[in-house]
């Protein structure tokens, strides 16, 4: 491999100088990286409006994090916001239908003691009939039906 010889200024040959001496490298190496470097990022050393790389990602950095605040306060929020609503309602609506349900219950309840209760008048009154009809039959029970009616409904 052929070397090359390169001028630069006092000045830039300290700095080159520091710089190998930071990163460990020799001149010549050092120089090679350099290129390399501006060969694959495509940076440009005489343009001065390139800032160091770290800058750049603290800028992209504020700006992700804006833009997920942003996201926080459009979307996010709003929309815990309707799920915690959301949740409220349907307790609501369970601690509705549950009262409801009590509610429906209690009157089943209700009526269904009220059935009871006719249905036992009903049968006595039968019960009544049934004996009543029993003794016009058997006025002196000689069959012994008024008996077995009895048995019957006890």
């Amino acid at each position: 491999m052929a070397k090359k010889s390169i001028l630069i200024s006092a000045y830039h040959h300290k700095e080159l100088a520091k710089l190998s001496e930071a990163f460990g490298y020799s001149y010549y190496k050092l120089v090679e990286e350099m290129i390399t470097y501006f060969k694959k990022t495509g940076i440009n050393p005489l343009d001065s409006k390139n800032e160091n790389p770290s800058k750049a990602v603290r800028e992209l950095d504020k700006r992700l994090i804006s833009f997920i605040r942003i996201q926080e306060r459009d979307i996010l929020k709003p929309l815990r916001q309707e799920v915690y609503d959301y949740s409220q309602e349907q307790k609501h609506e369970i601690q509705n239908s549950y009262k409801i349900l009590i509610e429906e219950l209690s009157r089943i309840d209700r009526y269904e003691q009220e059935r009871a209760n006719t249905t036992l008048a009903e049968v006595k009154k039968q019960r009544k009939a049934v004996i009543a009809i029993a003794q016009l039959i058997d006025a002196r029970n000689k069959s012994g039906i008024l008996s077995k009616i009895n048995n019957i409904f006890d």
